[in-house]
């Protein structure tokens, strides 16, 4: 990749109150300086109406502030944002009695003239990246199941209903050091990248985020991610940034039609079923086939 693709990078963006919320908590930003690197930043806030979105946005908007000021390598700068963000909004909670126990996620992408991308985290918002129609997770939740699931004592089955799913053990704001998560990864053509709060991801599997960040043009991938996460209950916020490395076979698909949500969401249920029916029916077969080979067996021992 070269400086000039990346500055063809393309983004969009939607955040969406969802069908359970009186307000909007989350919020999202998208950065850029002159030397062409980009952030894209994804903040979901917690702590009552006021709490989280003051907490969610303060958090976005120091993050801005130090990227288009700083002059660092990407993981230090990455890595200052997020020391910056946490100590404004947990300074903020300890003056504010009304804002009192406020914090927020943060998910940020960094893409770099030098054909990088650079993830940095801390809580339960995601980002992802699509290469080659594969959806691969880039982060990991902070949070205390998703602990438990990586010391193996709990099954990532099991985590999806766990009462302590939702509950974190690293955000900004909550304490006053915290440490994120950061990680640096190659750019290839055809790259797409999702971050998102967990009012996506807690709704759509990772395969059906993919399936529309593969098959749809940006507007229209992120109208349907949040229109099929409403259909699910829309339980939380659903915030979603989606960005596009230019080349590769993915940008063809940008020519391909939309689906409603609701089509989309009958359409995927329905492979679904069919996957279903297809497991049901090779797991009788299985179990047909062991009972007939112990079937076989016990005539063979009768017989001697």
């Amino acid at each position: 990749m070269t400086s000039r693709d990346l500055r063809a990078f393309a983004t969009a963006s939607r955040s969406d109150v969802g069908r359970v919320r009186d307000a909007n908590e989350d919020f999202m930003a998208v950065f850029e300086r002159p030397s062409g690197h980009r952030l894209l930043v994804v903040a979901d806030g917690m702590g009552g109406h006021r709490g989280g979105a003051t907490a969610s946005r303060l958090c976005v908007e120091t993050i801005g502030d130090v990227f288009h000021r700083s002059s660092e390598a990407p993981e230090a700068l990455l890595r200052d944002a997020l020391h910056a963000a946490n100590e404004n909004v947990y300074q903020l909670a300890g003056e504010d009695p009304k804002l009192a126990g406020m914090g927020t996620t943060a998910v940020l992408l960094l893409l770099t003239p030098a054909s990088e991308a650079w993830v940095a985290h801390l809580g339960d918002s995601r980002a992802y990246l699509l290469r080659d129609g594969v959806m691969s997770p880039l982060t990991e939740d902070h949070t205390v199941v998703a602990a438990m699931v990586r010391r193996g004592v709990l099954s990532p089955e099991a985590a999806n209903d766990h009462p302590r799913r939702h509950e974190l053990v690293r955000c900004v704001g909550f304490h006053h050091a915290q440490e994120p998560d950061v990680s640096r990864h190659e750019v290839h053509p055809g790259d797409r990248f999702l971050l998102c709060s967990d009012g996506l991801s807690g709704l759509l599997s990772d395969a059906e985020m993919g399936a529309v960040l593969q098959r749809e043009a940006l507007e229209d991938a992120v109208d349907t991610l949040v229109g099929a996460a409403n259909e699910r209950g829309g339980l939380d916020n659903i915030t979603v940034v989606v960005g596009a490395v230019p080349g590769g076979a993915t940008t063809v698909i940008d020519s391909a039609p939309s689906l409603p949500a609701r089509e989309w969401l009958e359409a995927t249920r329905a492979q679904d079923r069919r996957n279903s029916r297809v497991r049901r029916i090779a797991g009788a077969t299985a179990l047909l086939a062991a009972v007939l080979a112990a079937g076989l067996l016990w005539l063979s021992w009768g017989s001697l």
